[in-house]
């Protein structure tokens, strides 16, 4: 919950519970209607920070508590105009809530300057649309750390089954910066009973940062394999508009390092936006070893920047085009890395074919790494049927407002599968966007 979001719900508190400072307005109703409107606050409360219940959702089921519970409800004015109210809200939940493909083509269509779309067939790209345009890539940066893990390993400078202490991957854990990925993880190798004296296989620590996107898993393995090493990687897989890694957890605390108790939130996204990108990368790895060393423990850092502050973090995450992650999605596809690599490389991120049983009926590879925040969507993908067409599609959506993210992201997975299985779909994309 934002700031407003709070400040309403106190609101609703302060004046449910003002008139009861009167001594007239105390009578058993009034008091029992307050108490109910604290109640239901409260549970509001609860239902967003403890079950991650929507904001948005769990304010339009208090609001038909509160028509329950209201006796004035169950007059024919007032059922009328309820009942009005709920198809309008049911109507608008329909078109919101169905399946609407066409609503991100027409996202990526009405908006050239903040999206990308790269689209190959069997070798041949057929929509490469605004895909030279270099783009956050939120966690979808995250194939390129796995492609140079795979060939250290195809090279035996890592051997996969080694150990790793949970304690080591811990200094970079940071509570409430991931959307709970690091501890989806970490209950799935419990569940898994693959947590042996508190230590998990490296693979594993890579299969989190790949299947579960676990940003502390990530920053182990970046350190782990060299910053140099991976940048190095990029360039010599030919991605030649891709910018330089740094650690993602330790630019989450980039802000509380250079703020000053008396800079508000403006004079620090002042302050950020000054910061050239070889400074706000230095930074970072000088606070990531920090995290390594202990100096700053990850546990005792409070996670909270405003809206504003993320959208800094968010602009400045690692960048590429469409076309980069395309070529790599084709070495990947195409087995181009070398056996152990590629083997490596395809285990790590076809966790579609392993998590979801019917892949199998229409696929024999799939493959994708996605990245999000709050103002980014971006997905690589590559797949194979069992006729051998392959298909590599990569979209990079950045600038989004909150209804056009909750939107874009509702019907992606219709958009990716309709993109997939529909060649005719595929050429009404490509005519859409491309004019063609």
């Amino acid at each position: 919950m934002n700031i407003y979001a709070w400040f309403g719900l106190t609101a609703v508190v302060v004046l449910t519970l003002l008139p009861l400072l009167s001594k007239k307005s105390r009578t058993k109703m009034e008091i029992r209607k307050a108490l109910l409107n604290v109640a239901v606050v409260f549970g509001i409360i609860i239902a967003v920070l403890v079950f991650n219940v929507n904001y948005l959702f769990a304010l339009l089921v208090a609001f038909f508590i509160f028509i329950l519970f209201d006796k004035k409800t169950y007059t024919k004015k007032r059922l009328i105009i309820y009942g009005s109210i709920i198809l309008v809200i049911g109507i608008a939940g329909f078109a919101i809530l169905r399946d609407n493909p066409e609503y991100v083509l027409n996202h990526l269509k009405d908006n050239p300057q903040t999206t990308s779309l790269y689209l190959a067939e069997n070798g041949v790209e057929l929509i490469t649309y605004q895909s030279d345009v270099v783009r956050p890539l939120a966690s979808t940066v995250k194939i390129l750390i796995a492609a140079e893990y795979a060939m250290q390993i195809d090279a035996g400078q890592l051997n996969k089954d080694s150990s790793v202490p949970l304690a080591d991957l811990n200094r970079y854990y940071l509570k409430k910066s991931d959307g709970g990925a690091h501890e989806e993880w970490l209950k799935a190798m419990q569940s898994e009973d693959k947590i042996k004296n508190n230590e998990v296989t490296l693979h594993d620590v890579a299969k989190g940062m790949a299947t579960y996107s676990s940003n502390a898993n990530t920053d182990y393995l970046i350190d782990l394999l060299g910053i140099s090493a991976i940048n190095e990687r990029a360039k010599t897989l030919g991605l030649t508009q891709h910018e330089d890694v740094y650690p993602i957890v330790s630019a989450v605390l980039i802000p509380n390092q250079i703020k000053s108790e008396s800079m508000n939130d403006k004079q620090l996204i002042k302050k950020l936006e000054a910061m050239s990108m070889e400074e706000y990368r230095t930074l970072a790895e000088e606070l990531s070893e920090q995290m390594k060393e202990g100096t700053i423990k990850a546990g005792d850092v409070t996670y909270g920047p405003s809206t504003d502050v993320q959208k800094v973090w968010s602009d400045r995450l690692v960048g590429a085009s469409a076309n980069d992650y395309g070529k790599l999605l084709t070495i990947i596809s195409n087995d181009e890395l070398p056996p152990i690599a590629a083997e490596t490389m395809r285990d790590l991120l076809e966790w579609p074919m392993q998590l979801y049983e019917s892949n199998h009926d229409r696929y024999v590879h799939l493959g994708a790494k996605g990245g999000s925040t709050a103002f980014i969507l971006t997905e690589a993908l590559y797949a194979e049927n069992h006729k051998g067409d392959k298909v590599e599609i990569v979209f990079m959506i950045d600038d989004l407002d909150f209804w056009q993210g909750m939107l874009v992201r509702k019907n992606m997975n219709s958009f990716e599968s309709k993109l997939l299985g529909s060649e005719d779909f595929r050429l009404e994309v490509q005519r859409e966007l491309m004019g063609l």
